[in-house]
C-alpha cells in the first residue's frame, strides 16, 4: 500500500496483482479523536497478509459505507481510490500506461498535461467531473491554447478517462461528449517549413560546410527528415554506404540520460535511402570532420539549441529544427512521391497522420492534379 498526502486531501493508491476473495477480508473500526476509521485486513491469492486503512469519517455509519466501497474494489481488481483526483489518477496512468513505451519528447507532452489538469481543474476528485464542467474548461483553454495544443491535452484526457471506466472509477467517460476547440489562428503553414527554393538554398549551404557539425546536421536532417532524437542516435555501423541507407534504430536522450533511447513507436524503426551525394559527404565528414567518440555516433556533441540557431542563421526565418523534416517531406510530395513511401520514410504509425500533417501541401496540388488528370482522359 502506498499512500501519497496532498495538500488538499490524501488518498490511496492500491498494488495488488491479485483479485481478493471476498471471505478473505476483514474490516475493523475505531474512533480517533472526532473522527472514524476503518482498517482491511486481507490475504491476497499469493498468500501473502495485507493491510488497508482510512480515516477521517464524521460518523461510524460512513466509515463502515467506505470500508463496503473499499472491499468492492478489492474484489473488482481497482487500484484506485473512489475520491481519488483527476490529477493524481492522469499521473499515475500516464506513468504506468505511456512512459515506459514514448519518447522523452512525447512523454513531456503528458507532463504539461498534467501542468493543465493542475491549473484548471486541480485537486478536484474525477468522480466529480461531469461533461459539462470539462467543456467549460475546455472553453477557457481555448482562448489561450491554439489548436494543436487543444488536441494533444484532449486525446490524453480521454485515453486516460477509459482506463478509469475499466477501473468503475466512473461510469461514463465525461470526455467523449465534449470538443475541444481553439479561438486562436493557427500558426501559419509557412512557419513550419521552407519552401522549395529556401530548401534547395539550404542544402547548397550546408554541404559545401560539413566542417562546422551544427551545418552537416542540418544537411543530414534535410536530406533524410530524422528527428533530432534520431540524429544524435544514428551510429556509424547504421549508415550503409554500399546500398546507400540509413538505419534508424534508436535515439539519443539528449533531455534526460545522455544515452540511447528506443525510438517513438515501432514504426520508427526504418530504412531511409540516401544519394550518392550524400554517401560521398558522409565519408569526407567520418576522415576529416568527424569526432570521435565511445559511442560512435555520427553526430556529438551538439545541443538542440545550437542547431536551431544556425538553421535560423542560414535560413534568416523563425524556422526550427523540425522544420527540416517537414521541408523534407513537402519537397518529395512537390517531386511527386506518394503519400505512403512518404509515411514510411518518416517514421509515422499511420497514413492518417501524414495526411493530417500535409494536408496544405496537397492543397496547393490540387489544380495541378486536376489539369493532369483533364489531360489523361483528353488523350484517351
Amino acid at each position: 500500500m502506498v499512500k501519497i498526502d496532498k495538500t488538499v486531501k490524501s488518498f490511496t493508491v492500491l498494488n495488488f496483482s491479485k483479485k481478493v476473495s471476498k471471505n478473505q477480508i476483514m474490516a475493523n473500526f475505531r474512533k480517533r479523536g472526532k473522527t472514524w476509521q476503518f482498517r482491511l485486513s486481507y490475504k491476497d491469492n499469493n498468500g501473502e497478509y495485507k493491510k488497508f486503512e482510512k480515516g477521517g469519517y464524521k460518523t461510524k455509519k460512513e466509515a463502515e459505507a467506505a470500508a463496503d466501497e473499499a472491499k468492492k474494489r478489492l474484489n473488482n481488481h481497482s487500484e484506485f481510490d473512489n475520491d481519488i483526483s483527476l490529477y493524481d489518477f492522469f499521473e499515475h496512468w500516464a506513468t504506468v500506461y505511456k512512459k515506459p513505451h514514448v519518447s522523452e519528447a512525447t512523454w513531456r507532452t503528458y507532463k504539461r498535461t498534467l501542468k493543465l489538469i493542475d491549473k484548471y481543474i486541480k485537486d478536484k476528485p474525477i468522480a466529480e467531473i461531469t461533461p459539462t464542467f470539462y467543456q467549460s474548461v475546455l472553453n477557457k483553454m481555448g482562448l489561450i491554447y491554439r489548436q494543436e495544443s487543444m488536441d494533444k491535452f484532449f486525446h490524453q484526457m480521454k485515453a486516460s478517462m477509459k482506463i478509469a471506466v475499466h477501473e468503475k472509477l466512473i461510469s461514463e467517460n465525461f470526455a467523449d461528449f465534449t470538443k475541444a476547440k481553439s479561438k486562436l489562428a493557427a500558426r501559419p503553414v509557412e512557419e513550419k517549413y521552407l519552401h522549395a527554393n529556401e530548401y534547395l538554398k539550404l542544402l547548397e549551404i550546408t554541404e559545401k560546410n560539413i566542417e562546422i557539425t551544427s551545418y552537416f546536421a542540418c544537411y543530414l536532417t534535410a536530406v533524410t527528415g530524422m528527428r533530432f532524437a534520431e540524429l544524435l542516435g544514428l551510429t556509424w555501423d547504421h549508415v550503409d554506404f554500399t546500398n546507400k541507407e540509413i538505419f534508424i534504430q534508436r535515439t539519443w536522450d539528449y533531455s534526460f540520460t545522455n544515452r540511447f533511447a528506443d525510438t517513438k513507436n515501432e514504426s520508427s524503426k526504418r530504412k531511409i535511402p540516401i544519394s550518392p551525394k550524400t554517401i560521398k559527404l558522409l565519408k569526407t565528414y567520418k576522415i576529416e570532420h568527424w569526432n570521435k567518440n565511445k559511442y560512435n555516433r555520427v553526430i556529438y556533441n551538439l545541443t538542440n539549441l545550437e542547431l536551431n540557431k544556425t538553421l535560423k542563421k542560414i535560413t534568416q526565418r523563425n524556422v526550427h529544427p523540425h522544420s527540416l523534416r517537414h521541408s523534407f517531406a513537402s519537397y518529395l510530395i512537390y517531386k511527386g512521391v506518394d503519400l505512403l513511401t512518404i509515411s514510411k520514410l518518416l517514421g509515422h504509425e499511420n497514413l492518417n497522420i501524414t495526411l493530417k500533417v500535409y494536408t496544405h501541401q496537397l492543397k496547393e496540388m490540387e489544380q495541378e492534379n486536376n489539369d493532369i488528370i483533364r489531360g489523361i482522359f483528353d488523350n484517351l
